[in-house]
C-alpha cells in the first residue's frame, strides 16, 4: 500500500508498505481522508527525535471497516471517524467519565505507528468512533480534531449568541473556533497576520477581520464592544502575543481558553490580568468520545465545517499538501490516499 514517509526536514517521500492486518481488537480501516494538523510540523521538520521510527504523524482521518480479526462492536464496512489520542487504561478516574485524552496513566504510541497519511492503518476498534451516513468522509477526517478540540473549549466556556468573541489565529483551529462561535450566534472578531488566512476566514462569516500587524487589536476590540471589551476569547495561536492580546481584550469577570499549542510560550500574569479584572482563563485540549457525538450533531444541523477545507491533494501529492499547509497557503488540507 501507499504511505506517505515524512523523514524530517521538510522531506515528504510515498514509499510502498505492507498493508496492515487486523488482530483481536485492532481492525483495518481503508483511510478515505486524512488531513494534516499543524501540530505535524515536528514530525515535518524534525525537529526532535521523538518518533524515530513513526512513517508519519498524520491522526486525523476517516473511512471504512476494512478487516476485522476479534473486533466486538464493529464490522466490516462500518464508516468510522479516527480518534486521535490513545483510548486511556479504562481504569483511571478520568477513562470512567470519557476523558481519555486526560487519562491519568497515558501510553505512548509504539515507534513503528502508521500515521493517517497511508492507504490502511490498524487501530483499536475502540478508536474508529461512529461516522454518520450523512456526514461525509471528508467533514469526518476534520470532525474530531480539527474542529473536536476548540469545540470543547467553546463548550467549557459557555459560548452563545449574547457573547461577543475574539479569535487569535486563523489556522484551521482559529478558522474552526470562528465557524462555531458564529453558528452559535456569538459576534466574532478574528486576528491574524496572515492575510490569505484572514481572507479565508472571511469567507466563514466572521464579524470582524483584524490584523495585528495593522490595527490596533485592543483599541479595535474597544470600539467595537463599546469601550467594554469581548466577553470571551480563544487563543489558537500558541504564541505569547496571541495570548496577551486575549488577556488585554477581554472585559472583567469574561472567560479565555488557550487552545494553541506552542511549548513555553505563556503571557500572562497573574497580577496584571487575572486579578485586576477577575478573568476565568482555562487550558482545553481534546474532545472525549462523547463529544464527538455532539459535534456530528452540530453539523447534521447545518455547521459548515466543509467550508475549513481550502485544498485537496492525492496522496501522490503530499510533498505539495505538506507545503501548503506549513508555508501558509491554506486552511485545512485534504489527502486523499486513493486518488489517481
Amino acid at each position: 500500500m501507499k504511505a506517505v514517509s515524512m523523514p524530517g526536514r521538510e522531506r515528504i517521500e510515498v514509499i510502498d508498505v505492507p498493508e496492515p492486518e487486523p488482530s483481536g481488537e485492532s481492525v483495518v480501516v481503508k483511510v478515505l481522508a486524512s488531513t494534516i494538523c499543524g501540530s505535524e510540523h515536528v514530525t515535518y521538520r524534525g525537529e526532535h527525535d521523538r518518533r524515530p521510527r513513526r512513517l508519519n504523524s498524520g491522526h486525523e482521518a476517516a473511512g471504512i471497516v476494512w478487516k476485522t480479526d476479534g473486533a466486538q462492536r464493529l464490522k466490516e464496512g462500518d464508516r468510522v471517524a479516527i480518534y486521535a489520542a490513545p483510548e486511556g487504561c479504562g481504569r483511571c478516574a478520568e477513562c470512567l467519565v470519557g476523558n481519555w485524552i486526560l487519562c491519568l496513566n497515558k501510553a505512548s504510541e509504539p515507534d513503528d505507528f502508521i500515521g493517517t497519511h497511508s492507504q490502511f492503518i490498524a487501530r483499536r476498534e475502540q478508536r474508529c468512533l461512529p461516522l454518520p451516513d450523512d456526514i461525509s468522509f471528508e467533514d469526518g477526517a476534520v470532525m474530531l480534531d480539527c474542529v473536536g478540540t476548540p469545540y470543547r473549549a467553546i463548550k467549557r466556556l459557555g459560548i452563545n449568541a449574547f457573547d461577543t468573541v475574539l479569535i487569535t489565529g486563523m489556522g484551521p483551529i482559529g478558522a474552526a473556533a470562528a465557524t462555531i462561535c458564529k453558528f452559535l450566534g456569538a459576534v466574532v472578531i478574528a486576528a491574524e497576520i496572515s492575510e490569505t488566512r484572514l481572507n479565508h476566514a472571511k469567507t466563514l462569516g466572521i464579524d470582524h477581520a483584524l490584523n495585528p500587524n495593522v490595527d490596533d487589536v485592543v483599541e479595535r476590540v474597544r470600539e467595537l464592544t463599546q469601550g467594554r471589551g469581548v466577553s470571551a476569547a480563544l487563543d489558537c495561536t500558541g504564541l505569547a502575543d496571541g495570548q496577551l492580546l486575549c488577556l488585554e481584550a477581554t472585559r472583567t469577570r469574561g472567560r479565555i481558553a488557550f487552545v494553541g499549542v506552542k511549548p513555553g510560550t505563556v503571557a500572562v500574569s497573574v497580577m496584571d490580568h487575572l486579578l485586576p479584572k477577575e478573568l476565568t482563563l482555562i487550558g482545553t485540549w481534546y474532545l472525549s468520545p462523547a463529544e464527538s457525538l455532539e459535534v456530528a450533531e452540530l453539523i447534521q444541523r447545518g455547521l459548515p465545517i466543509g467550508k475549513l477545507i481550502t485544498h485537496r491533494f492525492g496522496i501522490d501529492e503530499a510533498a505539495t499538501a505538506f507545503d501548503t499547509v506549513f508555508g501558509g497557503k491554506g486552511t485545512k488540507v485534504i489527502i486523499d490516499p486513493w486518488a489517481e
